[in-house]
């Protein structure tokens, strides 16, 4: 067993004295859950149900709502304050996912390992969720499996599990739970203003074969002008740029193809990487960068119009230039080509890895307004990206505290 130590970094005025410490084994009981396909989960369901895979999608450390139903009722059951863990996945971290059910007479499907505390006077459900997830590294030096990884009761049994009075307990649950509740709270914030921009982006940007938007700025009016992209921007070629290319200390801001997929958005303000190799193909300001190679068809609908001259594009990037800037504005290109996502699809070749060449969609039908109309979307858009990009900075912020907090506050 891992020795644990006794008294937290950080403990509750009143509270004092050195936690107990057991092995799992002594202070719970473990049962498991009953095949329940995803077939037999019915939105018309009379019980609620957990499948396994929703404590990897649907569930944190406490769930107080369930959210699946199902009429299959012959399978083993919650009681409140349950600890479920999933038994098998295709990463061993995917295991240390546990969760207390605050419900009882809920039907838990095959794969799920119920562990149920022996005296709730003793041991919190809700505390020993927490706790375990504390534990990732001993829990993960019990996983077995290469390819399809398990946790077993046996394996986690002797697990040391270190804890107060079950009123310091409580006290450290219901702090957890108004952190989870700011975060759900930030995170409801963040879902809704995608969900804005989604819908903003289909009623600003014309439908295909439609020459006006739903919704138009004030001041703005008549049709808007269409051409193909070919008529309209010039297509070049990024230079071959590794990633060992990339370093800390380079002189020149650098752009890898891949960092098209996970860095940026439709819009790029700020260059994050460098390099000092200084022999490839740069960027104008107001260039619109695709990346030409992925393994799903959907990751090449990636424009992305980065606003920094200079900057050193690596291979497997195909940059799209306006000719001419007083026509067609570069973050307008950007984000209407992201609205034409189904006709850049077509244009995609391959099976395996998939391939988008300039050839491909020198032909897309592009309509524009305006150059002053192109700008005031772009700004609405902007002042809209920088409100998600707040919220997913705070909503960063509140999950990196909940963890400061899970270390100094866990033996």
């Amino acid at each position: 067993m891992v020795e644990v130590k006794d008294v937290p970094r950080l403990k509750f005025k009143g509270f004092s004295g050195i936690w107990d410490s057991r092995a799992l084994g002594d202070v719970a009981s473990f049962y498991k859950g009953k095949g329940l396909p995803k077939s037999a989960i019915q939105g018309d369901g009379l019980f609620p149900c957990i499948h396994y895979g929703e404590l990897f999608t649907n569930y944190s450390e406490v769930i107080e709502t369930v959210t699946s139903k199902t009429n299959q009722n012959d399978n083993f059951v919650s009681i409140c304050n349950d600890v479920l863990m999933p038994t098998s996945d295709v990463t061993p971290k995917g295991l240390v996912k546990s969760c207390c059910v605050k419900q009882s007479g809920v039907v838990l499907g095959g794969d799920i390992l119920v562990i149920r505390p022996n005296d709730q006077d003793i041991i919190d459900g809700e505390f020993l969720s927490r706790f375990i997830r504390t534990r990732e590294q001993q829990v993960l030096q019990n996983v077995t499996g290469s390819t399809v990884f398990h946790l077993y009761a046996s394996s986690i049994e002797k697990l040391d599990v270190a804890f107060p009075s079950i009123e310091q307990q409580k006290a450290i649950g219901t702090f957890f739970k108004n952190l989870d509740n700011q975060i759900t709270l930030k995170q409801h914030k963040l879902d809704k203003l995608i969900t804005l921009k989604k819908a903003m982006l289909e009623k600003i940007f014309p439908k295909e074969g439609a020459d006006e938007p739903e919704i138009r700025f004030k001041s703005f009016s008549g049709i808007w002008d269409s051409r193909v992209l070919g008529d309209v921007a010039s297509f070049y070629k990024g230079k071959g740029l590794p990633k060992s290319a990339i370093q800390d200390d380079g002189l020149f801001p650098c752009i890898h193809y891949g960092e098209l997929f996970t860095n940026y958005s439709e819009v790029i303000e700020t260059v994050t990487s460098k390099t000092n190799q200084n022999d490839n193909f740069v960027s104008i300001c107001n260039d619109v960068l695709m990346p030409t190679s992925d393994v799903t068809p959907k990751g090449l609908v990636k424009s992305c119009c980065v606003k920094q001259s200079s900057v050193v594009l690596g291979g497997d990037i195909l940059v799209i230039r306006p000719n001419d800037q007083d026509i067609i504005d570069g973050e307008f290109l950007s984000r209407f080509i992201r609205t034409r996502e189904q006709q850049v699809l077509q244009n995609v070749t391959g099976s395996t890895v998939f391939h988008l060449y300039a050839s491909s969609i020198e032909k897309l039908d592009i309509v524009f307004p305006s150059i002053g109309e192109q700008k005031a979307i772009g700004s609405y858009f902007k002042s809209l990206d920088n409100l998600i990009s707040l919220q997913k900075t705070e909503l960063t912020k509140l999950k990196q505290i909940k963890s400061s907090y899970l270390e100094k506050m866990f033996v």
